[in-house]
C-alpha cells in the first residue's frame, strides 16, 4: 500500500502573519493619535483666528462675545463649544445659542433671540419681556412705541433674566404672545387686573375683552376677523367682547 505525504501544517504561519499585521495596524494608529496630539497642542494648526456670530439683531456681537467667555481660549478642537452656549443663554435676550466648530480655524455661532411681545409699565420704568414671559432689559418708558404696554399695577417690579411672577401679568403675556402679531400690533395697551379678566385698549381707542386663556386659537380668529372688518369699514365701537368666542358681542360707539 503506497504511504501519502504529509501535508505541511499552515496556520502557524497565518497566525504569525496576522499577529504582524495588527502590530502595524496598532502602531499606526498610535503614531497617528502621536501625530494629531501634537498638531492639536503643540503647533497653531487649529488656533481660533475667526469667530462669527449670526442672528442677533438686538444684542451686539461685542456683548456675546463679552458673554460668551469665547476669548479665554485659543484652540479650536478643544474649545468646549456645549459651555460657550450655556454661557451666552445666561444673557436674556439670547433663548437659544448653538456653537460650531468650522476646521481648521472658525467659530460659528448661531443665535436664537426672544421675541418682544409687550413693555411692562410701572410709569418711571418699564420692561421688555419676551413671548415665553422672560424679562428681556429694563428701558425707559417711552422706548418700543409698537408693543403694547401692559400695566403693571401694584405688582411688585420684575428682575432682567426671570420670568414675570405676578400670575395675571404672565397671564397677559401669554395671552399677547399667542395672539397673531397684526392683533398684537393693533393693541396699544392691556390691563391685567380687570374684573373681566384680560382687556385691551386698541390703537383705535376700542376695548377688548379678551377674558383668560381659555379658548385662545378660537378667541384670535374671531378677535382677527372683527377687528379686520372694523378697519375696513372704518366702524366705530365702543368695545368687543370675545369672552364666548362662539357668541362674540359688538358694541357701537
Amino acid at each position: 500500500m503506497k504511504r501519502l505525504k504529509r501535508v505541511p501544517d499552515s496556520r502557524p504561519v497565518l497566525r504569525s502573519a496576522l499577529r504582524r499585521g495588527l502590530w502595524a495596524i496598532v502602531f499606526l494608529v498610535l503614531a497617528a493619535a502621536c501625530a494629531l496630539t501634537f498638531l492639536v497642542f503643540f503647533t497653531g494648526v487649529f488656533k481660533i483666528k475667526e469667530v462669527n456670530f449670526t442672528g442677533n439683531q438686538n444684542v451686539s456681537t461685542d456683548r456675546l462675545k463679552q458673554a460668551s467667555g469665547i476669548e479665554a481660549y485659543s484652540n479650536l478642537v478643544t474649545l468646549p463649544v456645549g459651555r460657550i452656549a450655556r454661557d451666552l443663554e445666561t444673557n436674556s435676550w439670547v433663548k437659544h445659542a448653538r456653537v460650531q466648530r468650522h476646521l481648521p480655524h472658525t467659530v460659528n455661532i448661531q443665535i436664537v433671540e426672544r421675541v418682544p411681545v409687550a413693555m411692562l409699565d410701572y410709569t418711571t420704568s418699564a420692561y421688555l419681556v419676551g413671548s415665553d414671559g422672560l424679562v428681556i432689559e429694563k428701558l425707559a418708558p417711552d422706548q418700543h412705541p409698537e408693543l403694547p404696554r401692559v400695566y403693571g399695577g401694584k405688582s411688585t417690579q420684575p428682575t432682567v433674566g426671570s420670568r414675570v411672577s405676578d400670575k395675571k401679568l404672565d397671564e397677559c403675556v401669554e395671552v399677547l404672545a399667542g395672539m397673531p402679531k397684526a392683533v398684537r400690533d393693533m393693541l396699544l395697551l392691556g390691563n391685567p387686573f380687570d374684573g373681566r379678566g384680560q382687556v385691551f385698549v386698541s390703537r383705535s381707542g376700542f376695548n377688548v375683552i379678551y377674558g383668560h386663556t381659555g379658548s385662545m386659537r378660537k378667541k384670535n380668529e374671531v378677535l382677527e376677523a372683527i377687528i379686520t372688518e372694523v378697519n375696513n369699514n372704518k366702524r366705530k365701537i365702543a368695545y368687543v367682547d370675545v369672552r364666548v368666542p362662539d357668541s362674540p358681542v359688538i358694541k357701537p360707539q
